[in-house]
Order: C-alpha cells, then sequence, then structure tokens
C-alpha cells in the first residue's frame, strides 16, 4: 500500500509525538481509518497496533497474494482495541497528573542510521564480524604505520625541493631511527630563546683531536656547531649520523625502551646536565634547566616540617583522563590537603626553562575503557609560575581554599539544575514543551466548549510551570558563569604574576610505531608556529599546537611541553652570534649550495641580516679538521679538532618527579 503525502506526514507527525518507529505509527494510524486524533490518543494510551497489524500480515503472506496480485484474499478481520486503550486528556483530574509520559512535538532527534538509505552500487565495507568501524579504521591505520615502519625512506632528496624558505625552520633527521627522538628534543630546544642564546656563549672546550666525532666528548662542539647550522644554514633538512650520537647516552637510553616520553626524557636530562656544567660559572645568570625545590608540611595552615633543598630539571606529569587540565593537574599533584594539614612541593629558585614530562595513563572501568571517554590534555600558551613558589605559598594557600569555595557552590548548582531539568532520566524542559504542543496543536476540542476550555486551562498552567523552571535554570546558569569567572581569575593578582612562562615547543607522538608518527611543534621569532615530522616543515595555527587530539585513544599524545621565561618580542628577535668558527664555514657554504640552484629556486632561500662575528678564544693554529657543511646527502662533519686538553666529566641535573 503506497501512502500519499498529507499520510506521510501524519505518520512522522505520531512518530513524533509519541516516540513510537515508523511501523508502530503507520499500523495504529490504518487501525483507526486516518484519523489523527484517535491514533495520537491510542499511540499515548499504548497501543502499537500489533493486532491489526497481524491479519494485514496473515492476508499479504498467502499463496494467492505473493503469486496473483489481483486475486481475492481472506477478509480482513481487524480486532477491536482492547478497553483502556484510549486516554481521555480532558477530564477534570489534576492537569499535571493527565501528562502523558511519552514526549510530544516536533521531534529533534537525530535521523536513525539504520533507516538510511545507501546506493546498492557501492561496494559494501569488508569488516570482520564483531569489529566497529572505528576499530577497523583503527586496525588499518596502525597496519599502514607498520608498512611505513618497516620501509624507511632512504636520504635521498632533491636540491631544489629543500631549500630553506623564509623563517621555516630547519629539519633535523637522523640516519638511524632510533634517534629520531633524540632529534626532535634537540630541535626543539634550539627555539627555546635561552637555550639558543646560552649555547652560543658556551667556552668551547678541548678535547684530544684524535677522538671521534661521535664520541661523547666532543658533545659541546657538536651540539654548537648543530646550532649554528639550523640557525645560518640555507638547507631545509640536516641529516646527521655522527652528531647525535655523540649528545645521547646509550646507556640511559637503553633503560627507556621505546617510550617517546622517557627517551625525551632521558635526552633532555644528559644535554641539560653538560650545559649547565659549562654555565656555571656564569653566576650571574638564572640557572638554564636546574631549578630547586623543597617540601612543606603545615599543621593548621603553620609550617612544621621543610625538607632540604633538590636540584630538578624536567617536571613528570601522569594524567588519566578525569583531570586535563595541565595546571590543575600540577597543582593537586604538588598540594596535597588532608584534614587540618597539608604538604607541597614548592619551587625555591626557578629556572630559565620549564621541562613537562608528560604520560597519559587511560583511565578505565573494570577491564576496558570507552573512546569517547578521553579527551586532550589541555595546556596553556602562558602561565605564571608564582603560585607554586616557596615565598608564596601562604598567599597560594588562601587562593587555595577560595577556589575551592567558588567550585564546591558550583556543584551545588548544578545539582540543583540538574533536579530541575531531569526527571527519571528525561530532559524534563522537553517534555514540558512536547506536552504544550501536544494540547495546542494535536488535542482538537471539535466544537465542544468545555473540553476547549480544559484544554486552554492546561496549556496555560503548562506554561506557567516551563516558565517558572526556565527562570530559575536561567537564574543558576548565570550564577554558575559568575562563579566560574570568578575561580578563573583567583589568581589573577599581582604578587601571583612575576614569573611568566612562554610555551616554546610541544613533542607529540601519535601511538603508533614509525618514525613519522613523531613530531614536534616550534614557535619561532615571529610567533609562527611549525609542524616538523620526519624531514617535512608546514607552517600550523596556534590553534592546532594546543588542541592537537594526535594519539588520543592509544595513550600518546603530547610527550614533551617545553616553556620557558617570558620575553620581550626585541629580545626575541635579538640576533644570536655564533662563534666564527663555525659561523664563517656555514656562510662559505651556504653560498656553494646556492650557487649549485636555478637562480628562482636560490631566491627563496631564507634572507638573514649579516651580522659581527665575534672573536673567538685563540685555539689549535692548526686543527686537524676543518667545518664542513651538513649536506642532506651524506653524514654531517662539525668543527675542528683542538689540541688534546683533559675534560671533567659532565654531571647530569636530577628529575623532578613527583608521584
Amino acid at each position: 500500500m503506497q501512502l500519499g503525502a498529507e499520510d506521510t506526514s501524519s505518520i512522522e507527525l505520531l512518530c513524533s509525538l509519541a516516540a513510537v518507529d515508523t511501523e508502530t505509527a503507520r499500523r495504529v494510524f490504518h487501525k483507526h481509518g486516518g484519523d489523527m486524533n484517535k491514533a495520537a490518543e491510542a499511540l499515548l494510551g499504548g497501543d502499537k497496533g500489533e493486532d491489526h497489524w497481524s491479519t494485514q500480515v496473515q492476508r499479504h503472506n498467502t499463496p494467492e497474494s505473493s503469486y496473483y496480485e489481483n486475486a481475492p484474499g481472506p477478509p480482513i478481520q481487524v480486532t477491536p482495541a482492547p478497553a483502556g486503550s484510549e486516554i481521555d486528556l480532558t477530564g477534570e483530574s489534576d492537569p499535571y497528573q493527565t501528562i502523558p509520559a511519552a514526549s510530544f512535538g516536533p521531534s529533534n532527534r537525530a535521523p536513525d542510521p539504520n533507516w538510511q538509505m545507501v546506493p546498492s552500487n557501492l561496494a559494501v565495507s569488508s569488516t570482520p564480524a564483531g569489529i566497529s568501524q572505528e576499530d577497523q579504521s583503527l586496525n588499518d591505520a596502525i597496519a599502514a604505520s607498520l608498512n611505513d615502519f618497516k620501509s624507511e625512506e632512504k636520504d635521498t632528496f632533491e636540491l631544489t625541493q629543500h631549500v630553506r624558505e623564509g623563517g621555516r625552520p630547519v629539519a633535523l633527521r637522523p640516519e638511524s631511527p632510533s634517534l629520531a627522538c633524540a632529534a626532535l628534543v634537540v630541535q626543539a630546544l634550539y627555539h627555546v630563546p635561552q637555550v639558543r642564546a646560552a649555547v652560543a656563549q658556551i667556552g668551547l672546550p678541548d678535547v684530544p683531536s684524535d677522538v671521534a666525532l661521535s664520541h661523547s666528548v666532543r658533545a659541546v662542539w657538536n651540539l654548537v656547531e648543530l646550532f649554528t647550522n639550523m640557525d645560518l644554514a640555507q638547507l631545509a633538512v640536516i641529516v646527521d649520523v655522527e652528531v647525535l650520537p655523540s649528545l645521547v647516552k646509550e646507556e640511559e637510553m637503553e633503560k627507556t625502551g621505546d617510550n617517546p616520553s622517557d627517551r625525551a626524557a632521558a635526552m633532555l636530562n644528559n644535554l641539560g646536565g653538560t650545559l649547565e656544567e659549562y654555565l656555571s660559572a656564569r653566576t650571574e645568570l638564572i640557572p638554564l634547566f636546574n631549578f630547586t625545590h623543597v617540601n612543606v608540611e603545615l599543621i593548621n595552615r603553620l609550617p612544621r616540617k621543610v625538607s632540604r633543598t633538590t636540584i630538578g630539571g624536567i617536571v613528570k606529569i601522569e594524567f588519566d583522563g578525569t583531570e586535563n587540565d595541565l595546571i590543575q593537574r600540577l597543582s593537586s599533584i604538588l598540594s596535597r590537603y588532608e584534614e587540618g594539614k597539608s604538604s607541597h612541593d614548592v619551587i625555591v629558585d626557578p629556572s630559565q626553562m620549564l621541562a613537562f614530562n608528560l604520560s597519559r595513563h587511560v583511565a578505565s572501568t573494570g577491564t576496558t575503557q570507552r573512546k569517547a571517554d578521553a579527551v586532550p590534555l589541555n595546556y596553556p600558551k602562558t602561565f605564571y609560575l608564582d603560585r607554586f613558589m616557596f615565598r608564596n605559598l601562604e598567599l597560594a594557600n588562601r587562593k587555595k581554599a577560595q577556589e575551592q569555595q567558588y567550585q564546591r557552590e558550583i556543584q551545588d548548582l548544578t545539582s540543583q539544575r540538574e533536579a530541575l531539568t531531569t526527571f527519571d532520566g528525561r530532559d524534563a524542559i522537553q517534555d514540558l514543551k512536547n506536552s504544550i504542543y501536544y494540547y495546542e496543536k494535536v488535542a482538537h476540542a471539535n466544537g465542544d466548549q468545555a473540553r476547549q476550555q480544559t484544554l486552554d486551562y492546561t496549556v496555560n498552567q503548562l506554561k506557567d510551570v516551563l516558565t517558572m523552571v526556565e527562570s530559575k535554570v536561567e537564574g543558576i546558569d548565570r550564577r554558575i558563569q559568575e562563579l566560574e569567572a570568578l575561580a578563573a581569575d583567583v589568581y589573577n593578582v599581582p604578587e601571583l604574576q612575576q614569573f611568566r612562562y612562554d610555551l616554546r615547543a610541544v613533542l607529540m607522538h601519535t601511538g603508533l610505531p614509525g618514525r613519522k608518527q613523531m613530531y614536534s611543534y616550534v614557535q619561532d621569532v615571529e610567533g609562527v608556529w611549525w609542524k616538523t615530522c620526519d624531514y617535512e616543515v608546514t607552517e600550523v595555527t596556534e590553534e592546532t599546537v594546543l588542541t592537537d587530539p594526535a594519539g588520543l585513544h592509544l595513550s600518546a599524545g603530547p610527550f614533551l611541553l617545553l616553556y620557558s621565561m617570558h620575553l620581550s618580542d626585541e629580545e626575541l628577535r635579538r640576533p644570536v652570534q655564533w662563534p666564527e668558527i663555525f659561523a664563517k664555514p656555514t656562510e662559505e657554504n651556504n653560498r656553494k649550495f646556492l650557487s649549485m640552484l636555478p637562480p628562482e629556486i636560490a631566491s627563496k632561500a631564507k634572507k638573514r641580516r649579516s651580522l659581527p662575528i665575534p672573536p673567538t678564544t685563540p685555539r689549535s693554529t692548526t686543527p686537524s679538521r676543518t667545518g664542513q657543511y651538513l649536506s642532506p646527502q651524506r653524514s654531517a662533519t662539525l668543527g675542528p679538532r683542538p689540541s688534546p686538553v683533559s675534560r671533567s666529566n659532565s654531571k647530569v641535573s636530577e628529575t623532578m618527579t613527583v608521584d
């Protein structure tokens, strides 16, 4: 039987009014001979029209109806509706007691995907039974990643495609895939302005002339020349064989396994300790990596125990999806409150740079977790360290108590709102609106004046209730917004805004194997953000950096955040002066490289203003090796080998690990 346009719209309206499927609405609609009012009242009374449908199915399943379309079938037996299947909506009882349990009014539900039309000529997915399409897509992504992991690209590049244009960063690509994480850490450190300036000022140590380029004793030489090339070189990609191994302590990296977070922390510890050793002589400088911190125990807000100061270089933060704001998570880790007492890890002397080593542990219910429960970590573009410092402990605690009071009031108001707007798991406000729609648009008096008065009375009463509820909800929402603004602004006082830190770099991991599954976001001196994935460098928006959801469902995502003290635009753009022993060969190699390219390609190269080259400390007049250009086709050879002088061992900065 085909339905007319009018019948179709009537059935759709019945579906919306009674919250039933199309077939049920069609059965009841035809059972009552197309009378919209009777069909609606029957559906609201619980009539599903099964008895009427069974006779129709029996007729159409007979051999006659199957093979002979015009053959007479058995007479249709329509069973009368059971007594009480209709509800008198116009009775004199309390109108609040006669509100049907079902929803009325136009439906705002999403279309049921089971009823969507699919073109018959499209290929059907071969997803195995029992596996959702989302899981299958994830499996496909893992398979593609494994294929990429097996077939690493060779270090062969077209020179014309790898001219460094504009202010784009240099991509540092190690020949060994196992050093991909180390390369991202070095590149990220270069884009921390305080680190870049400090490396340029390091006095180069003397090392034996016969030491291999990849030996750790040459780490400082290699790092300074590598940074020089990352600043001055016109190549977009530096492919390295021997330099990065000199910056990595193999015994430390072996302990970390394949976890990018642990490998990055080990690499950062090693480089931080090496640099701090050579910068420690300059007592006028704030430490670059190392900050000092203590543990303070308070009883009734009075200090009772203060531990010895400890040196830290990295702040380790674990999060599980229940608290995914970096600063809030840091606050809950560093400060622990009990009845009448509290314990606080606070910083005594800050460092110029702060590194956050992140580890995601997916919270589970039982043995599994719904993928929809995973949310990305929220880390700010800038924040103030003052609330975590020893000298501000008393003020920070008062502000914390104030913040907690705001949060408690927000929770109470949220509970009140829930009680007003939800009943038995349903949206109470929407149910009221649906009921009003039914009494105004669907129920008809049919000329009965008494019935019309009852309908009008019911509508007015329901509208009054709706107005009252919406007014209360609006007031609650307004107060919640005020409290949220107060809570967000509670630390916004001058005393807690002296040490500002800005985000400089973010290291990401998708959770899949392969060097292309790790990448970095770094910001240049002009404030532009760049993404480096293997040897590809692309410009991205700041929003992308702060909201990248990569690795969200694989316990991955951001694993290292680098912040450093705020600098003015003038300080950020101040050029770095590199040692002549490295800068001069780099500029010469730039000239040679660009001369090999067509003029239209060479013109795209990064332009920079010429700088006076500072004098270097006199060294061996006949170095055994001169600086050679970091070629993208072969291993980089860095720096001259000075005359032999012994070198002391580097100390490694401690890691601030908070459980």
